[in-house]
């Protein structure tokens, strides 16, 4: 029997509950609206036979699991919970197809990272599951990351019954308001949506806007039934690539003939133009520099790479920048962490109109594909200019900075210093991984010591995120095993400081879990270090930096994976090569002196 709330309308359904209603207490009272028991009528009972036709019917929740898996969804991550599971339910019937994987994590935030790494990586959107209230909020980090990087992703996120919104119910927020600014679009699943088109759209604006939207998704609307059929992409158009005028590129050119000492700055938007951006400055023989967020694009060896710009850059890259007449922005946005010398005359090329000179005064702009705008711009300057040869230079500055780095490899006796474990790092990691690394000191470090080859690095580049490492190395693994992929079978490398992995460290359980052939390398100083040196550049004092850590070798092999504390400088290298190079999950401790 049910027995229906008169005032708010909520529903007690004896055979769901472990106390028929005539049992219940005189004082119980309605968990919604909170009156009692006599406000309160018998409903009529449900007919099974409508019941057993309903389940054997599509609901809203399985059009949508169809629609996003129809247009190239093929991860989710999340936890399953109470006000979710009906959508749970038809994303475990794509699952059974294969047509999608879950991968079920210990905390929303860690889903949310690894969705929009994965993001980054792939240029389409995976989603992340969760459930109303604390759940969805946990979200909200990973979703502003995944924002300020320019990640697709979408968050599915349970709602409380329809039917109890605004009686201030158990878990009850109104989870419009704090996504409002994180995602571009948000969508509320409601009984007569049309919601096919509302997952297609999501899917979409995801890509096209290259960012994180939202569908919220009322417990008691999930599972309603629905005549509708899931949608396909067919027929569908994601981009258009802009290409400048004829007019806009001789002007462009004009520029590039004034200068005798310009450098390349190449940024994420190269990502897809790298052999473009290689021919264009060889045949122009100009120098090129990378932000943190294009490390890996090119490889250090090459005769006119300079390393990365900035904060987290290379003595050679911030040299040459300095001594430069003319600054050539290429997918790049002039953040302040890449710290280009002011008072340079500037261009820039952006496939987004909106990039041109939204951080940074520039003097002129092309809006137009990368790839496809260099060459004929290469055409039409490569007769007109002349610059100043600077491979012999770029070849000294290096030699002179690698001396540098040996220096302080070994500034401490009988301790591992944050360079030397670089410099093990660089003849160890292998020269395709994907390299997920944390923020703090760490990330200075590899920016700074690590010579990159064609490696692929992730980082909470513009959120800046503490704890992103890990989560963000479950989202690259999740992308390296798709077909099809740009990274496909690329192994993964995470590495973090002791103080981002205590923030997701029980991840490991999920590496573990999905057998995730993760290589996890911890610099383990037991303190937030960065933090101490802020404190000590702002003349405070150094307080509440200093960090309590378990063996996180001794954790990782609990979790039933591999793992190995390295301690010793003479034997670091080999050791590092010995456990990157096995197979399998493995956590590898590094013991550092600042």
């Amino acid at each position: 029997m049910i027995y229906i709330c008169k005032v708010c309308g909520y529903e007690y359904d004896e055979s769901k509950e472990a106390t028929s209603f005539a049992d219940l207490p005189d004082s119980w009272v309605c968990p919604v609206c909170g009156v009692g028991k006599d406000m309160f009528e018998a409903g009529d009972e449900p007919n099974a036979q409508q019941d057993s036709n309903a389940q054997e019917s599509e609901n809203l929740s399985e059009v949508l699991a169809q629609t996003l898996s129809n247009w190239g969804v093929k991860y989710v991550f999340g936890m399953v919970g109470h006000s979710n599971l009906g959508t749970a339910d038809a994303i475990r019937k794509q699952v059974q197809k294969g047509d999608m994987k879950f991968i079920g994590i210990r905390h929303e935030g860690a889903g949310a990272f690894a969705s929009s790494a994965y993001g980054k990586l792939m240029g389409k959107p995976s989603a992340v599951l969760t459930i109303a209230g604390p759940g969805a909020t946990n979200l909200l980090t990973g979703v502003y990351d995944a924002k300020l990087d320019s990640a697709p992703l979408i968050a599915l996120t349970g709602q409380i019954p329809a039917k109890e919104l605004g009686w201030k119910a158990f878990q009850e927020i109104d989870l419009e308001k704090p996504f409002a600014d994180a995602v571009s679009d948000q969508y509320t699943l409601s009984a007569t949506s049309r919601v096919g088109d509302m997952a297609s759209s999501a899917y979409r604006n995801a890509i096209l806007k290259k960012s994180p939207v939202q569908i919220i998704l009322p417990d008691d609307i999930q599972t309603a039934p629905s005549s509708q059929k899931a949608t396909t992409p067919q027929g569908v158009i994601f981009s258009a690539k802009p290409s400048p005028s004829f007019t806009e590129m001789e002007k462009f050119s004009e520029i590039l003939k004034s200068a005798r000492l310009p450098i390349i700055i190449v940024g994420a938007g190269c990502v897809n133009a790298m052999n473009e951006v290689l021919a264009f400055a060889e045949t122009l023989d100009i120098p090129i520099a990378t932000t943190y967020r294009a490390k890996g694009f090119l490889p250090d060896s090459h005769a006119l790479a300079c390393g990365v710009i900035g904060r987290s850059g290379t003595a050679v890259a911030n040299k040459l920048a300095s001594d430069s007449d003319l600054i050539i922005g290429l997918g790049c946005s002039f953040s302040k962490h890449s710290e280009i010398p002011k008072n340079k005359k500037i261009v820039q090329i952006d496939i987004n109109p909106l990039a041109l000179g939204r951080l940074r005064r520039i003097d002129y702009g092309l809006a137009g594909d990368i790839a496809e705008t260099l060459p004929m711009l290469c055409s039409i300057v490569k007769q007109k200019v002349s610059f100043l040869p600077r491979k012999a230079e770029i070849s000294a500055l290096w030699a002179e900075w690698r001396e540098e780095k040996i220096k302080r490899a070994n500034a401490i006796d009988g301790a591992i210093t944050p360079a030397l474990a670089c410099q093990a790092l660089t003849k160890s990691v292998p020269q395709n991984a994907i390299i997920s690394v944390d923020v703090g000191n760490v990330a200075y470090s590899l920016g700074r010591y690590f010579e990159s080859a064609n490696q692929r690095f992730l980082l909470s580049f513009y959120l800046g995120s503490i704890g992103v490492g890990l989560p963000s190395a479950i989202g690259a693994w999740c992308a390296s095993q798709e077909e099809n992929s740009p990274v496909k079978n690329r192994p993964v490398v995470a590495v973090v400081g002791d103080g981002g992995l205590g923030q997701y460290l029980t991840e490991w359980t999920t590496v573990a879990k999905y057998n995730m052939d993760i290589k996890c390398v911890v610099f383990n100083n037991s303190e937030l270090a960065k933090i101490s040196l802020e404190q000590r550049n702002a003349h405070y004092d150094v307080w509440e930096t200093s960090l309590v850590n378990p063996s996180f070798a001794e954790f990782a092999k609990l979790c039933g994976t591999n793992a190995v504390r390295l301690t010793n400088p003479e034997t670091l290298e080999q050791d590092l090569q010995k456990a990157i190079s096995q197979k399998g999950a493995c956590l590898i401790e590094i013991d550092i002196k600042e």
